[in-house]
């Protein structure tokens, strides 16, 4: 006999089974809830770009990037590694068939070819929200209010929301005294602030593979972004006090007004804080960038996090449209509430089996079914071989059911059904007829 080969996952995929792909699909419909309810539209988009739409141009992509390896080399194919790039190619093709502004929520897989490590997957899911035709700073803020308000429905306590504006750190190069040129390897380096300490970053600064400053710029760049001040208009007056360019003033301004806005919006001053070493390190970010980090988990790192990208499209080929937006990853915020045990409930347990115990049972079994799906409760006809109660029960509280349908040769020739409450162990007698509504009145319950 053939001996039996062994299957495993590659590093960094992951199997959802089905009690925790139920945990996670509660989660994404209250994220879902929670878009629609400040006015986001779906969009769905293939997982397959070209290679250039995805990177842009820009080595430092390729090396997170999957590449499809193909028969035909006519075109260079790609893997998408987040769903913003996708979304600007959308609304570079279809200008005449969008609205704007185009407030848009879209959730699909995505794929990264780095390192897979805990709460960091190689494939995940994400759920991106984005505005795309306003330049208006409450666009910026209506965004921080909603990354706050999906924290809070998913029963996240401990989280700060960071946020900067990368117009400030326009006017880095000029406060330091390095090179406009190298101030990209700088906020890279920068962005690595909370893997690699203050001083990895020193060294990193200082490198001849990296932004190659000299060790006095590199601790002028270390002091500028260990600012720290007691609440956030204090942190912007001492900012201020060291660059002064024209593009970091606007920057300035701009944090200023949102500190008004997102009070406004009644998003609490202890849920958000401004952190000049929240850089992102993607170079399309043009003003805001937000990472939400939780507190008591805060190596994953941010597992909700965007900003404003107000050139990306003309990349495409189409005029300069403001956008700003934010995505949530989904894999890691489902792994910090296991982690965290963060208590989150989509409210209600809906979902009923109906437990038959003989041939003769089964029809009314059938019509029982049939009744609780007319009325749209979630349920299912025992399919498994066990005759027994108990055998049955077993399975429908292994199977976290709200409720049990007990239709054997007493209640098939009667024309009722038992009705068992498998959190209390209540039950009672009801007609055919009546087992949605009393269903129901469990289910209303929980």
């Amino acid at each position: 006999m053939a001996e039996r080969k062994k299957v495993k996952l590659p590093s960094g995929f992951k199997d959802y089974l089905p009690e925790e792909e139920r945990k996670r699909s509660e989660m994404l419909d209250a994220i879902k809830r929670n878009f629609e309810l400040f006015g986001f539209v779906p969009l769905d988009t293939p997982g397959v770009e070209e290679e250039q739409t995805l990177t842009g141009g820009d080595p430092e992509f390729k090396k997170q990037i999957f590449k499809i390896k193909k028969s035909d080399e006519s075109e260079s194919l790609a893997l998408r590694f987040d769903l913003t790039v996708p979304l600007a190619r959308v609304v570079s093709m279809y200008p005449n068939e969008i609205t704007f502004p185009f407030k848009r929520y879209q959730i699909g897989k995505v794929w990264r070819g780095e390192r897979a490590q805990a709460g960091r997957f190689r494939e995940f899911l994400q759920f991106d929200a984005d505005v795309v035709g306003s330049g208006s700073l409450l666009a910026d803020a209506e965004i921080v209010a909603l990354m706050n308000q999906v924290m809070i429905s998913l029963g996240f306590q401990n989280f700060l929301i960071k946020i900067n504006n990368r117009k400030i750190l326009g006017g880095l190069p000029n406060y330091v005294g390095f090179s406009k040129g190298k101030l990209d390897a700088v906020l890279r380096t920068v962005d690595k602030w909370d893997k690699i300490g203050i001083e990895g970053v020193l060294k990193e600064l200082s490198s001849k593979n990296a932004a190659a400053l000299s060790k006095n710029e590199a601790r002028r760049v270390v002091d500028f972004f260990g600012i720290k001040a007691s609440n956030n208009r204090e942190l912007l007056r001492s900012a201020r006090a060291l660059i002064s360019t024209d593009d970091a003033e606007a920057g300035f301004a701009e944090m200023e007004a949102l500190i008004d806005h997102l009070a406004s919006l009644g998003v609490p001053d202890d849920k958000w804080a401004f952190d000049f070493a929240t850089v992102r390190g993607l170079a399309y970010y043009t003003g805001f960038v937000f990472e939400t980090i939780l507190t008591d988990l805060p190596e994953i790192g941010s597992v909700f996090s965007g900003g404003r990208y107000d050139n990306l499209v003309e990349h495409f080929g189409g005029g300069r449209l403001p956008a700003v937006g934010a995505s949530v990853g989904v894999d890691r915020m489902l792994y910090a509430m296991e982690k965290l045990e963060v208590s989150f409930s989509s409210g209600k347990n809906m979902r009923a089996v109906v437990l038959h115990f003989d041939e003769g049972s089964l029809a009314a079994a059938e019509r029982a079914v049939y009744e609780l799906r007319k009325n749209g409760i979630p349920s299912e006809i025992y399919l498994g071989k066990e005759k027994t109660l108990k055998g049955q029960l077993a399975f429908a509280v292994k199977n976290n059911y709200a409720a049990a349908v007990l239709i054997g040769e007493r209640e098939a020739s009667a024309g009722t059904a038992t009705i068992k409450d498998l959190k209390s162990y209540k039950q009672t007698e009801v007609a055919i007829e009546h087992v949605a509504s009393s269903v129901k009145k469990i289910l209303g319950g929980r």
